[in-house]
Parts: C-alpha cells; structure tokens; sequence
C-alpha cells in the first residue's frame, strides 16, 4: 500500500458495484467508514461502449455497467479498466501499466478509484478488468468465491513484493520505553496511556490510515482486552502526516503501517511483535467472524483478472500477466508521488524511461 495522490480518472459506470458491496471496509469484519476514496467513482454509461469509452469491435458479447450489451472480436485490442485501489502501491502499479498498454500495446485503458473489496464484484461483472495489487491475507473469501467456485475471476500470478501488515510505533517509543517491544508492555494502562489524546481519554490511540482497508485492528485490541481505543485517519495521506508530524514533535503513536511503503526508508520505524499467527486466527480472518487476534501472515501480493480478458484483449491480459515489481521499484516511483508530490502518471513515466529493460522483459513474447 501507499498514499493517493492519483490523477486517475473514472469513466466507468460503477454505482451498481458500489451498491452490490455497501459498506467496504478494509477490515476483515470492522467496518467503520468506507473511507475517503474507498467507494467506487461513477459517471453514467448510457451508450453500446467499453469500460474506458470506445466502441468495441463485433465479436464476443460483453456486458457494461450500467448499459447494453457490447461486443469484441476475440484476441481483439479492446479497451481496458484497472481498478486502483486507495494506496500508492496501488496507484503506481496501475499507472505504469496504463503507460505501457496504451503506449506501447495500443490499449486504450482507463483507471477507476474503488477500494479493494468492492473492487472484486467490479472484476466478477467485468466492469473491471483486472486489479494489479491484491493482499491476500485479507481475501480469501473472495478468492473462494469468484476465482475457486464462480470462476469469474482468474488469478493473474505474483505481483512480486512480499508485503506485511504490522503495528508501528517510531522507534524511539521502544528506545524510551523498552517494555513497548511486544504487546504485553501495551497491556499495562500506564503504558497505553502514553498514547492517549483529547479523544481517547485514558486509552492510548491506535491509529489506522484507510477506514477502507481489510484490517484486523479493532477485533485485536478488543479480542486481547488491551486499553487501546481504534482512531481512523480517514486517508493513508492523513495518517502519514500525523506520523511525520508524531516524529517532527518527538511524541509517542501506536499505528498500522506496512511494507513496501516508501516512508519506511524515510525515518525510523519499529514493529511491534504481536502473537504468531494460527490456525485458529487463519479460520477467523476468513469466516470474518470477528475473533481475530494475531498478528498480520506475510502477503505475497497478486495480480486478478476478469476470466473473459484474454479473450477481450489476449495481449493486454498476457502483458498484464507478466507485468512485475519489486519492493524497491514501487517504493521508488511511490517516493517520487507521495515525497517528492509528483503526478502519478509523471513519475511512472519517469521509472519507465529509467528502466527500458525491465519493460522489455514484460513486453517480450
């Protein structure tokens, strides 16, 4: 995950998907609010199109959101969406992609704001085409349903960072207070109120970025009886301002964070130890059943796509299929958005002209 400054655009019509999913929230059963930029944005599709607004060739059948059916030549080049999710990972893997599909495949390709739970009806209607970042702690009920059972959806392969999840706090709260190390030390009231604010009273904050976000914060904290009160941010943006800021003031913050993500090459960051994940909390996480109470498993993102894109656009779903990044390249084209403010487009270019090889190596058959 990462920030979202994205110059994305939304031209598909997505208000069914929004309404088909309701309350997405990136928590596996906590949904607090959907989140700034967490619901899909729409505009009305009212004429025999594709998802990003061209008229598609005779062929096969396909349905569009919120219009008639329409149809693609098989193997055709038929426009594409991409679902970006609310984090600059997201955003990054989308961005780059769109530059080469379009520039260098001839795929006009449109990418759609939509949080990533509601991002998986999107791919089952085929209203999306493909999202290029899945963390798949967080769905394994949805690979069940649409990519096991339904078959609607297909599985793209490995995006290729190893992500996690985890509980930060800047490391000089662990230097000033070695007891903070695991959560036993944020067992002791005393401990945890030295992250309390006007708004948590005597519990200590802990802060959460994205309300959008599949996150098993609230059932820890409740389900380990800590003295902690969940505080949504609203935006990844938001939360990483409150931790520069926490640092600049030299004060204390409990808060989810992840890897990659760019800030964690900026400034001094550690993870709390939280309990080994098990069995028990591996059948939690995926009954949604509220009684997670483990730490976050490492995720090894991937990449899904609607089941009819390769015979919508065999050469868009083989690139996409290739299509690759490591930890270091995304958190180097996320810096260049998040840090150094730059379009999200602009800066994916930049990687791109930067890195010919690495492309020709998606590119090549």
């Amino acid at each position: 995950m990462s920030s979202r400054k994205r110059a994305v655009v939304a031209l598909v019509a997505l208000a069914g998907v929004a309404a088909a999913c309701g309350s997405s929230a990136k928590t596996g059963t906590s949904a607090t609010t959907p989140a700034a930029g967490s619901a899909a944005t729409t505009a009305a599709a009212s004429t025999a199109t594709t998802a990003a607004g061209t008229t598609a060739p005779a062929g096969t059948a396909a349905t569009t959101p919120g219009g008639p059916v329409v149809t693609f030549a098989a193997g055709s080049n038929a426009a594409i969406t991409l679902a970006v999710n609310p984090w600059t990972g997201s955003a990054v893997d989308a961005n780059v992609a769109k530059i080469i599909l379009e520039k260098n495949l001839g795929t006009t390709t449109t990418l759609t704001d939509i949080d990533e739970n509601a991002a998986w009806t999107g791919i089952d209607t085929g209203a999306i085409d493909a999202n290029l970042e899945i963390w798949p702690s967080g769905h394994v009920p949805d690979y069940d349903t649409y990519v096991t059972k339904k078959k609607s959806v297909v599985d793209l392969g490995k995006l290729g960072p190893v992500a996690k999840i985890g509980w930060y706090v800047p490391s000089y709260v662990i230097e000033e207070h070695p007891a903070l190390a695991t959560l036993d030390g944020f067992k002791d009231p005393a401990n945890a109120k030295l992250f309390s604010t006007a708004e948590t009273g005597d519990k200590g904050q802990f802060l959460m970025g994205d309300p959008s976000y599949v996150s098993y914060d609230e059932q820890i904290i409740k389900n380990l009886n800590l003295p902690l009160q969940f505080v949504v941010a609203g935006s990844e943006a938001a939360e990483i301002t409150a931790i520069q800021k926490a640092i600049a003031d030299h004060k204390p913050l409990l808060f989810q964070f992840w890897q990659p993500q760019w800030l964690q090459s900026q400034v001094k960051l550690t993870e709390i130890k939280l309990p080994a994940v098990t069995a028990a909390c591996t059948a939690s996480a995926a009954a949604k059943d509220g009684k997670y109470a483990c730490d976050y498993p490492p995720d090894l993102l991937y990449k899904a796509a609607n089941a009819k894109l390769a015979t919508k656009n065999k050469v868009a779903f083989t690139f996409l299929s290739k299509f690759q990044l490591t930890t270091d390249q995304q958190n180097e084209i996320s810096t260049d958005i998040d840090s150094k403010k730059m379009d999200p487009a602009a800066a994916a270019q930049k990687w791109i002209d930067a890195n010919p090889t690495v492309v020709a190596g998606w590119l090549a058959s």
